[in-house]
C-alpha cells in the first residue's frame, strides 16, 4: 500500500499551487506562435503557459520522484477537466468575488516588491491594465476551486476509515515523529499612558493647524515625523484602497474627505491620525496620512508585566482558564481563536513538532516542565510593536513512531488526504471518457500521462 507518510504526493501539494498563478507566470513575454500541448473539451494548455508553471515550483520539489514536468501537465489537465465540469453545470462567480480575489493578489505582490508604482514597472503596465488581463483566469480558477470544493466537501473519514488506514501501514514504514509539544501563548501589546497620548494629540494637533495655515506642508510633514514608516518615506501616501481594507474609524473619516481638505484628528489602536484626500477613482481612494504614536515608556512596561503575571496566579488558582484568559486578553490574532494554542498548519493539531515553531518559543519551551508558564518576556508583535508574551505547556511527547493514541489527529488527517485524493482520482477517470482530450504525442511518453491514454 501506498500512504500518505511516505508518499511523493505531488498531486494533492501542487494542484493548489497551480491555482494561485503567481506574477512570474503572467510577466512572461507573449510569443507569436503558441504551441498546444493538449487539449480537453473546449479548453487548451498552452506549452507557455506549462513552462511558466514548471519553472515556479520546479525549486521546492527537487526530491519529486517522477517527471515533474509531466506531473504538472497531469495537473493542469485535471484542472482544465474541471473548468469543463464547471462550465457544464454553469458555476458563476460574482463579479464582486473575482474582483475580491485580484484586489487580494495585487496587494500581496505589492507587499513583496514594496509599492504598486515597483509592481507596474515590474509587470510593465498599470495595476488596472494587469488586472483585466488577468480577470477570465481569475474568474476560471475560482470556477475549479468551486468544483473541487464541491467534490471534497462530501468526503468524510469515520474512526474506522481511520483505524483502517493505520493498521493497512507496513510496521518499518511508520513514520518517526520527533519531539512534539501543546504550547499556548497569551500576548498583550503595552498601551500608553494617558500623559503620553495627550502629547501626541497635541504634537499633532500642532502640525495639522500649522498645515491648514500653510507654514507646514503636509507631505514634508509626514516624511520627517509621521510614526508610519512605511508610508513616511512616499510623504505619507497609502495608495489605493476600497472600504473593508483600513480599519473601521481611519476608513470612515477617510471616504467623507473631499480633495486636499484634512481631516480633523482620529484616533485608532495605531495612534492619532491626519489624512489628506489624493485622488478618488471609482469606489477607490488614494490619501496621506500623518501618524502620531503616543510613545510607551518604562512605567507602561512594567504595568504588562505586572498583569501577565497576575493573569497566571488566576489561572493557576482555576479562578479562569488558560483559554479563557487567551480568549479575553491576548492580542496574538493567529492563537487567541485556539485557546491561545499554536497549531500544526498541515493537519490542524495542537500538538506541533517542535522544528515548526519559532526559535524564540523552543528557547522558553526548552526551559519548562509540563504544566508550567514562562515569565513575562518581551516580543515583537506582527505588527511590529513591543509586546509581552507568557508561553504555558500543556504537553510534550518524546520522539517515537506513529501510533494511533498519541497521534490521531494526524492519522486522520492523513487518511482523509488519501480518500480525498482517490475521491479525485475516481471521478477524473469516469467523467474523461465523456470528454474529448488529445495530447500532443511529444508529450505522451512520460509515465504520468499513462492515466489520459487509457
Amino acid at each position: 500500500m501506498t500512504n500518505l507518510f511516505t508518499i511523493n504526493n505531488l498531486g494533492k501539494i501542487i494542484l493548489p499551487l497551480i491555482l494561485l498563478i503567481g506574477i512570474n507566470a503572467s510577466a512572461q513575454p507573449k510569443q507569436v506562435l503558441e504551441e498546444v500541448a493538449a487539449v480537453i473539451g473546449d479548453n487548451i494548455i498552452l506549452k507557455s503557459e506549462w513552462e511558466a508553471e514548471y519553472l515556479q515550483v520546479k525549486d521546492q520539489y527537487t526530491s519529486f520522484k517522477g517527471d515533474l514536468k509531466c506531473e504538472i501537465l497531469n495537473q493542469l489537465i485535471l484542472q482544465k477537466l474541471m473548468l469543463h465540469k464547471a462550465e457544464l453545470d454553469s458555476i458563476v462567480i460574482a463579479d464582486e468575488q473575482i474582483d475580491y480575489e485580484m484586489d487580494r493578489k495585487i496587494r500581496y505582490f505589492v507587499s513583496q516588491v514594496g509599492d504598486e508604482k515597483r509592481l507596474e514597472e515590474y509587470l510593465g503596465k498599470s495595476v488596472i491594465q494587469y488586472k483585466e488581463e488577468m480577470k477570465p483566469r481569475i474568474m476560471q480558477q475560482m470556477q475549479v476551486q468551486e468544483v473541487q470544493k464541491k467534490m471534497m466537501d462530501l468526503v468524510k473519514v469515520s474512526p474506522t476509515d481511520v483505524k483502517k488506514y493505520f493498521d493497512e501501514i507496513p510496521t518499518d514504514s511508520l513514520p518517526l515523529f520527533g519531539a512534539e509539544v501543546e504550547i499556548g501563548q497569551i500576548v498583550i501589546i503595552p498601551k500608553p499612558n494617558q500623559f503620553a497620548k495627550d502629547d501626541a494629540y497635541l504634537t499633532l494637533k500642532k502640525y495639522r493647524e500649522e498645515i491648514i495655515t500653510g507654514k507646514r506642508n503636509f507631505e514634508l510633514t509626514a516624511k520627517s515625523f509621521s510614526d508610519d514608516k512605511g508610508s513616511a518615506i512616499n510623504g505619507g501616501e497609502l495608495g489605493y484602497f476600497k472600504r473593508g481594507e483600513m480599519v473601521a474609524a481611519f476608513e470612515s473619516m477617510a471616504f467623507k474627505l473631499k480633495p486636499d481638505s484634512i481631516s480633523p484628528i482620529i484616533e485608532t489602536q495605531y495612534g492619532y491620525h491626519i489624512l489628506k484626500l489624493i485622488d478618488r477613482k471609482g469606489d477607490k481612494i488614494n490619501i496621506r496620512h500623518i501618524l502620531i504614536k503616543a510613545p510607551v515608556i518604562s512605567r507602561d512596561l512594567a504595568e504588562t508585566e505586572k498583569f501577565l503575571k497576575g493573569l497566571i496566579v488566576k489561572i493557576k488558582a482555576d479562578s479562569l482558564t488558560f483559554c479563557q484568559a487567551a480568549g479575553k486578553y491576548s492580542e496574538d490574532e493567529t492563537t487567541k481563536s485556539n485557546c491561545g494554542f499554536f497549531t500544526d498548519p498541515n493537519v490542524g493539531s495542537n500538538r506541533v513538532a517542535i522544528e515548526l515553531l519559532d526559535k524564540d518559543v523552543v528557547l522558553q519551551v526548552q526551559k519548562m516542565k509540563v504544566g508550567e508558564f514562562s515569565l513575562p518576556t518581551p516580543i515583537q508583535a506582527s505588527d511590529g510593536s513591543s509586546a509581552y508574551r507568557i508561553l504555558y505547556l500543556k504537553s510534550e511527547t518524546k520522539p517515537h513512531r506513529a501510533n494511533m493514541k498519541d497521534d490521531y489527529q494526524k492519522i486522520q488527517a492523513f487518511a482523509l488526504e488519501q480518500k480525498k485524493q482517490k475521491s479525485m482520482d475516481d471521478w477524473a477517470n469516469k467523467f474523461k471518457k465523456t470528454v474529448y482530450i488529445h495530447i500532443e504525442p511529444n508529450y505522451t511518453v512520460c509515465q504520468e500521462m499513462k492515466r489520459w491514454k487509457e
